[in-house]
């Protein structure tokens, strides 16, 4: 199950994330939702809370201006997914960015403003908002206010209404959260962000003890239950939620998702079907398909997995979540030519996907295609797999329990930050494959082979899913007289991608082992796809005519 709350990995510098990352104009364009960073804190000796109140009060200030901007009628990111974004920049989300950094990311995430700041405790509490939109560059009037410290929430709402005027966007008022006991907030806050699953229970079951009807502790605690396996807990704690509650359609997803880990199917299935009638979503189709998946006997008149999983790829084609449980689940069927076609798609989203690589190994060998299926097995090992140990050899059947179960939510009509973000990683491994294919290419041409198959190799573990670096690497194999290999990299070429330059390499690779027959079907196919073409005649002249 995919975790709510990611654990934050390595800082990247500002220069680094600018220059690695995808360029803007490869992202979605600017929307119109309002990105809110984690302020600056500043507490000064012997203010209320004492020194630790610095370690909570800058995050709490995002959530607050979150839950007011929403409460306004403004349409922002949830902390949620702030958080996976950060996560998939590989940005930490318990310190404060640069200002560069911030705007960075909003570019990135299609914010159309981003909102940071400073909050300052000392024996009162001072607000200082800063907003930046994104398209222009430019920047609003500061938002400054403040009041006492247990009166943090009405500051806020303050500052949020404000902010929300200066986007100039109407003001207009949507449900909200009735605000918590201050109390209460500091501890339900402490336990977000507190770093271990124990603290973060103790202190969000504090502020449960203190408001036991709030609906956003309620689903906190529901996260961090879930998160150490305490599935009837936290079924219980997403129950709770009242049905008139603003977060009441969240809540009723978490029960759903419970109810899937306690394997009550049948209840998770009606669930999510009511939430599905109400309001359409790629998420909820996706956890549909998961629990057709995990049922042991089929249910008379329902769909099958791949139904679902279907809906949730045309509503959001580039998660490679989704592409990943579709072709997972024609793979579990049987249907190894439709299994391919989506698991290959779900790797050109994520070429590092080791779970994708792992089932189609498993599919290729069950197809006879054992060259193919062993290179795709190597990648998973290389790459790493859920599984613990995958052994030394393709499975002899798919692997079970390797489906992907989003848990957040989507926001009713807002596009994903899975199909819009791309890491600096990932950016860099493209280029990267990109220079080794073109120095490829050219000590190719010069017959440099050794040199010429080192760059190939190198861009292919960097892309194995670009047909060209296939097909060089197979004529520099057929020059060195290893034709078996030869073969086997213009088949894996085919596979990425079929060309006529494909086929007819093949072919020649085919006659020059004496399999006439296999070389005169390639050279039929090449005909069919290029019949004008010079090299197919020149192939077709080797077979006499």
């Amino acid at each position: 199950m995919m975790r709510l709350f990611s654990t934050p990995r390595v800082f990247l510098a500002t220069a680094v994330l600018a220059s690695s990352i995808a360029p803007v104009s490869a992202q979605s364009a600017p929307g119109s939702r309002v990105l809110v960073m984690p302020f600056a804190a500043e507490v000064q000796p012997g203010a209320p809370g004492g020194a630790a109140a610095a370690h909570w009060i800058g995050e709490a200030a995002a959530v607050l201006l979150e839950e007011g901007l929403a409460g306004a009628g403004v349409t922002v990111f949830s902390r949620e997914e702030r958080l996976a974004a950060f996560d998939r920049l590989q940005l930490p989300s318990s310190s404060v960015l640069t200002r560069a950094t911030m705007i960075r990311v909003g570019e990135l995430v299609g914010a159309s403003e981003v909102v940071f700041g400073e909050v300052r405790l000392a024996d009162r509490l001072s607000v200082r908002a800063r907003i930046i939109q994104i398209g222009p560059g430019r920047e609003a009037s500061d938002v400054t206010d403040q009041g006492a410290m247990p009166d943090m929430a009405a500051v806020f709402d303050r500052v949020s209404r404000r902010i929300a005027a200066a986007t100039g966007r109407p003001v207009v008022p949507a449900a909200v959260v009735t605000p918590m006991p201050f109390e209460a907030f500091e501890s339900y806050m402490k336990g977000l962000v507190a770093l271990s699953p124990a603290a973060q229970q103790r202190l969000l079951e504090g502020a449960m003890a203190l408001a036991p009807k709030d609906p956003r502790v309620q689903l906190a605690l529901w996260d961090v239950y879930t998160g150490q396996g305490l599935h009837d807990k936290a079924l219980a704690s997403a129950n709770a939620v009242a049905a008139n509650s603003p977060l009441a359609r969240r809540a009723r997803f978490d029960v759903a998702l419970s109810l899937i880990e306690l394997r009550r199917l049948d209840g998770a299935f009606k669930e999510l079907s009511g939430l599905q009638a109400a309001r359409r979503s790629a998420v909820l189709a996706n956890a549909l398909g998961i629990v057709q998946l995990r049922r042991t006997t089929a249910v008379p008149d329902t769909p099958a997995a791949a139904t679902f999983f279907q809906q949730a790829v045309e509503a959001e084609p580039g998660n490679t979540d989704f592409l990943f449980n579709l072709g997972y689940a024609y793979a579990i069927a049987s249907n190894a030519s439709t299994a391919l076609l989506w698991l290959r798609e779900s790797v050109r989203y994520d070429a590092a996907n080791g779970d994708a690589h792992l089932v189609m190994s498993a599919v290729l060998a069950a197809s006879g295609r054992s060259a193919e299926a062993q290179r795709e097995f190597d990648l998973a090992r290389v790459l790493g797999t859920r599984l613990e140990a995958p052994g030394s050899a393709p499975p002899a059947k798919v692997p079970a329990g390797l489906e992907r179960l989003e848990t957040d939510l989507d926001h009713a009509g807002v596009p994903r930050l899975t199909a819009t973000l791309s890491t600096p990683a990932q950016a860099d491994q493209r280029e990267t494959a990109a220079f080794h294919l073109s120095q490829g290419r050219t000590l190719v041409a010069a017959r440099k082979d050794r040199e010429a198959t080192e760059a190939l190799r190198r861009a292919i573990y960097l892309a194995p899913y670009e047909e060209e670096p296939h097909r060089l690497l197979g004529e520099v194999y057929q020059r060195a007289g290893r034709l078996p290999e030869a073969i086997d990299e213009f088949k894996v070429a085919l596979w990425c991608r079929e060309t006529a330059a494909g086929h007819i390499a093949l072919g020649h690779a085919l006659l020059d082992s004496g399999d006439r027959d296999a070389a005169r079907r390639e050279l039929d196919r090449a005909l069919i796809l290029a019949p004008d073409s010079a090299e197919a005649r020149a192939l077709q002249k080797r077979f006499g005519g």
